[in-house]
């Protein structure tokens, strides 16, 4: 390669790092879908813990009500709802009307009855209920739980998809941040392979400190021979982050 080459190399490369930071956008559709899966499952889970906050904050107000102020009667149970969780429709009298009212039976191993007896609940069986005088529609069955350790499993699954949501956010911000920072040398093929509709390239490059630093890249555009020089874009305080420049998710916008 002669001076001409090296020095028009060179002078591109100065003019690549002249701009750090770097503005960026994201690049291509998988990177934009990405982010768009990302934020729904982040949105999903805050909604979902939200609500299950403010209902959990309710049910602790209603218990706490019921324990200091609540009054008893004697309901009958009308309906029982089944499916993998099971909910005792009632009734009780109050100020010569019948209230409405239900709860889970599966929080119960043996929900006691009125008379004592501890059986499976079925309709037409007498139930002691709890309720509030100034807003009877706030009852529970006395003696019943108000929650058991399957309710977790729903927040569990919540939890594993909105992670990976935060996976996903995590993985498009150092890419981000490589491309802003990044310091972007010439580099060597040391090996390439197809990856689906892309390739996989091996390389290695020299930092500032003139360490030689192996690194990879799986979504180039292009075959790339082994041997020829292709475009690195690492971080200067940890060069073991790195990518084929450009990379596949940002690309610079005033470069």
């Amino acid at each position: 390669m002669n001076s001409e080459e090296d020095l028009s190399r060179a002078s591109s490369l100065h003019a690549v790092n002249a701009n750090i930071p770097r503005r960026v956008s994201l690049y291509s559709d998988d990177a934009q879908k990405l982010l768009l899966i990302s934020l729904m499952l982040l949105g999903g889970g805050a909604i979902w813990f939200a609500a299950s906050f403010y209902f959990a904050l309710q049910q602790a107000h209603h218990h706490e009500a019921l324990r200091r102020e609540g009054r008893e009667a004697i309901g009958r149970v009308t309906r029982i709802d089944g499916g993998h969780q099971l909910y005792v429709r009632y009734t009780f009298p109050f100020d010569n009307a019948d209230v409405h009212g239900d709860a889970k039976l599966d929080y119960q191993n043996d929900p006691l009855l009125s008379d004592g007896r501890i059986s499976y609940v079925r309709v037409g069986d007498q139930l002691p209920i709890r309720f509030l005088p100034s807003d009877p529609s706030v009852n529970h069955p006395r003696n019943w739980a108000w929650w058991s350790w399957w309710d977790v499993i729903p927040h569990l699954f919540m939890l594993f998809f909105s992670s990976l949501g935060v996976v996903g956010l995590a993985y498009l911000l150092r890419e981000r941040r490589l491309v802003r920072k990044g310091w972007v040398v010439h580099g060597n093929v040391t090996g390439c392979a197809p990856n689906r509709s892309k390739f996989s390239v091996d390389y290695e490059f020299r930092d500032e400190n003139n360490t030689l630093v192996q690194g990879s890249s799986d979504y180039c555009e292009d075959e790339q021979e082994i041997g020829s020089s292709i475009l690195v874009i690492y971080l200067r305080n940890q060069p073991k982050r790195n990518d084929a420049y450009p990379m596949s998710t940002y690309r610079a916008v005033d470069v």
